[in-house]
């Protein structure tokens, strides 16, 4: 009878057993795949409809070939949220490549604009020569020009003199200048003794010329005669100044022209190679 019992008992076992495993089915996940064609990007300013959602929510279960809608974040494994498909792609969006050729475009066309103005800033001139009168009449229409100081540059000119000139024959001063003045007059070369104040007070003035030919030969009569002291010495001598200017722009260049040929038709601009 033991046996016989003990044979019920694991009969009951093995009926138990297989109804449990009949109650669950293993789970197929295939049936759980959703295909890339049928995912969906909602847009990042999506929002349910309230009233469709009621009947929707009614209906059945959705089925688990439907199509799935995703939110603007997803869940990350580690149970954060992260950007959704939309978000990245409107960030790609802002740093997208075509945005490059664009900005490229704008520096390209900046570049030549800074050359040109670097090279429009390398015109130079010279303007000259002025006597005094004519200087102090250039100056008065620079201003209008604005001009840096580095801009220009004034340069006497050396073994220059201006319109005018007189050239005087003078034997310098001494103790015996007024002997010196009858003995002059009795071999013929008409003198008298100068009388103003300055640093030619007292010499003896032979004569003034408008040439220096006629000037020299005088003074060279006077050394024939024994007078070693004659000499000859410009009068009425005009420093002549030269403007030099450097780094103008256009417009500058332009006004400087309008006035060369405005205050001194008879002293034309030269244009000139702007040293580096």
């Amino acid at each position: 009878m033991k046996w016989f019992l003990g044979l019920i008992v694991a009969l009951n076992l093995f009926v138990g057993a297989v109804v449990l495993l009949r109650q669950h089915d293993p789970v197929n996940i295939h049936s759980h795949e959703v295909s890339p064609e049928q995912l969906k990007v909602l847009p990042a300013d999506w929002q349910p409809d309230a009233n469709a959602s009621a009947p929707f929510a009614a209906s059945a279960p959705v089925s688990a070939s439907a199509p799935i809608a995703l939110a603007q974040t997803t869940s990350s494994p580690l149970g954060k949220a992260s950007p959704a498909p939309a978000a990245k792609a409107e960030a790609s969006a802002v740093k997208s490549p075509a945005a490059k050729p664009a900005e490229k475009r704008k520096n390209a066309a900046s570049a030549p604009a800074a050359r040109m103005v670097k090279a429009d800033a390398r015109q130079c001139a010279q303007w000259g020569d002025l006597n005094d009168t004519l200087l102090a009449r250039v100056k008065g229409g620079l201003p209008g020009m604005h001009l840096a100081a580095s801009q220009l540059e004034s340069q006497a000119v050396e073994g220059k003199v201006g319109a005018g000139v007189r050239y005087w024959v003078y034997i310098p001063a001494s103790a015996s200048t007024a002997a010196l003045s009858a003995e002059l007059k009795g071999k013929g070369f008409d003198n008298y003794v100068v009388q103003n104040v300055g640093d030619y007070k007292g010499a003896l003035s032979l004569g003034l010329f408008g040439k220096p030919e006629g000037a020299q030969a005088l003074a060279d009569r006077l050394k024939k005669a024994g007078y070693d002291k004659a000499a000859v010495l410009p009068r009425g001598k005009t420093t002549l100044t030269r403007l030099v200017f450097k780094g103008l722009s256009d417009s500058q260049m332009q006004t400087l022209t309008a006035l060369q040929k405005r205050l001194t038709p008879g002293v034309a601009l030269q244009m000139t190679a702007c040293a580096r």
